[in-house]
């Protein structure tokens, strides 16, 4: 049996670019006080702006 996922919405590039804007700003923020919780948290905010913005993975199997 196949199944196939439902297509995710759409992300508007506004939303990325504002959660991007503000891992940056928590990244040099943690970086100047030298705190690694506002560190990692800005991390965590390009990884999450780095997947909304990424295409999504195709399964190519036939």
């Amino acid at each position: 049996m196949r199944t196939t996922a439902a297509p995710a919405a759409p992300v508007r590039r506004g939303a990325v670019w504002l959660i991007l804007a503000t891992a940056v700003a928590a990244l040099v923020t943690g970086v100047a006080l030298a705190h690694g919780l506002i560190l990692a948290g800005g991390l965590v905010l390009a990884g999450v702006a780095g997947q909304l913005v990424a295409p999504p993975a195709r399964d190519h199997r036939r």
